[in-house]
């Protein structure tokens, strides 16, 4: 049996949240059907599928899922994304209890993400 994963994003504004994790990931458009916008990696990345589901109003707290965005350069990212219009919402240090840092970032559609280091060796924090 193949299973795969679908990460969904719920935005009151779809169009914008679409274009946001386009950029953000380097996706491409795949489709748009109603309230639902899917996004997907270039053909042969395995990276999950993306679908933005349009909502009137975004719950806070409705889901305890989000991105965690790993790349080699963490500071430098989280500069490119508020270039797309993300905002810091707080930063986190751990490395003094042998933890990780992170970078929690608001896309421009309100949905909170994680900017972190690519390294895995300190997951067990994360």
């Amino acid at each position: 049996m193949t299973s795969s994963i679908e990460i969904v994003v719920d935005a009151v504004d779809a169009d914008a949240a679409a274009g946001f994790w386009k950029e953000a990931l380097g996706y491409e458009r795949l489709f748009e059907r109603g309230a639902y916008t899917a996004l997907g990696p270039p053909e042969g990345d395995p990276r999950p599928r993306l679908l933005i589901q349009r909502v009137d109003v975004v719950t806070p707290g409705k889901t305890a899922v989000h991105l965690d965005l790993r790349v080699e350069d963490p500071d430098a990212e989280v500069a490119r994304l508020e270039g797309l219009g993300a905002r810091v919402a707080w930063r986190v240090d751990e490395t003094d209890r042998g933890g990780t840092r992170w970078t929690t970032m608001a896309a421009p559609h309100g949905t909170l993400f994680c900017v972190l280091s690519v390294r895995r060796e300190d997951d067990g924090a994360k």
